[in-house]
């Protein structure tokens, strides 16, 4: 018996081995900064990755030559290509080979104050506030990494009338896996991980309980009229991000009925601290959408107008905000680290790590042995006292 269930213990892990590497690398991905310009400096960065799979290619634009941090996805064919064309250091003009099967982007416009006097965490349109635009932000090139296996950049950004940072870095790894930084997201061949940090802002003296949220521009090119959509959904444990069971994701109309659109996913948390933890956690609110416009002269403006009607396009903002009761506001930790992951198709779905199912077979493995031992036991001692021999005494 003991064999039969160590063989099936067996069998389960290779089966989950298996199955972690149908979902491996499946996207051969290239990745170029700036391509196409011979002058850019590096506060300019654009980051343009191809990942080609079986039936189409994925092709990302990471932006921060025109200040606000942009993100376009474009799905062609499997042989289609993009073409950058330059004005000066500044990107102009966005050419696709074939026809764009589907777009969705995501910018961030603004990073707003807001005054929490009722320490909520969120921010409400009720409470004082201030919007300060990233349009003239001066972006920093940290870090970057372009092979093969991994595009990722790392860049931070200067306020030309305050002082502090925004931070961020977007990191492609073309095979499925968890982040190695809490919250640990999920990352696939099919989407981007993006980590934002506000560090160090200086809040304004009017406030007494600042607070930072970021405002999201969401473009899709799902017909005007129709919405995206969020939900929240419980996860399966809280294995890779303690104490946090939630999962929240935004899916453009054409995701949310096909699995075929653009979505954003992330955890409902945030940091306090670069070393995250728990104790350094608190939360991420998320807001209503908002019908809304492209902004003028910004890059979204540029790979949209040349090819779509704006007026066709399905745009949107939300707020994401962080903090929450008692947590001594922005002003006690002068740091908010938020991470998220922006792709196309199907969100991926968490699954129990190696060595829980190990863990698990173990757990389940031991009562079964046990009660097939006892069971077998029983059996076996019923039999043996059925078919016991007869003993003769001299009397017979």
């Amino acid at each position: 018996m003991l064999p039969i269930l160590i063989r099936m213990n067996i069998l389960t892990v290779l089966l989950f081995a298996i199955v972690s590497f149908a979902y491996g690398q499946d996207r051969k991905i290239s990745s170029y900064i700036n391509p196409g310009c011979s002058y850019c400096p590096p506060d300019k960065t654009l980051v343009y990755t191809k990942a080609i799979g079986s039936d189409n290619t994925i092709h990302q634009i990471w932006d921060f030559t025109g200040g606000l941090p942009t993100i376009i996805f474009v799905i062609g064919t499997v042989n289609s290509s993009l073409h950058i064309t330059w004005d000066g250091t500044n990107p102009d003009k966005f050419l696709m080979s074939d026809e764009p099967r589907y777009s969705f982007a995501a910018a961030i416009d603004k990073l707003y104050e807001y005054d929490d006097v009722e320490d909520v965490g969120h921010i409400d349109p009720s409470v004082p506030q201030k919007a300060y635009s990233l349009r003239h932000m001066y972006w920093a090139r940290n870090a970057s990494k372009m092979t093969e296996t991994e595009a990722m950049v790392a860049v931070r950004g200067h306020f030309q009338d305050r002082a502090g940072l925004l931070e961020m870095k977007l990191d492609l790894l073309p095979f499925n896996d968890y982040a190695v930084q809490l919250p640990h997201l999920i990352h696939t061949a099919n989407s981007t991980l993006v980590d934002v940090s506000v560090v160090n802002v200086t809040s304004s003296r009017a406030y007494n309980a600042s607070r930072f949220a970021l405002h999201l521009l969401l473009v899709s090119t799902d017909p005007a009229g129709d919405t995206m959509r969020y939900s929240m959904r419980r996860s399966l444990d809280d294995e890779h991000t303690p104490g946090v069971f939630e999962i929240v994701e935004i899916k453009t109309p054409e995701s949310s009925r096909n699995s075929d659109g653009g979505f954003i996913q992330f955890r409902p948390v945030a940091y306090t601290q670069q070393e995250r933890s728990v104790a350094s956690s608190t939360n991420a609110h998320i807001s209503n959408f908002n019908k809304t416009l492209i902004p003028a002269r910004s890059t979204l403006d540029k790979f949209y107008s040349y090819k779509y009607d704006p007026h066709d396009l399905l745009v949107q903002d939300i707020f994401i905000s962080f903090g929450e009761t008692g947590d001594g506001y922005y002003k006690q930790h002068n740091y908010t680290a938020w991470s998220f992951t922006i792709g196309y198709g199907e969100p991926p779905i968490e699954s129990f790590s190696l060595f829980v199912i190990v863990i698990i077979s173990i757990g389940l493995g031991v009562p079964v042995l046990l009660a097939l031992s006892g069971v077998t036991y029983v059996v076996v001692k019923k039999y043996r006292a059925r078919n016991a021999p007869t003993r003769f005494t001299d009397d017979d």
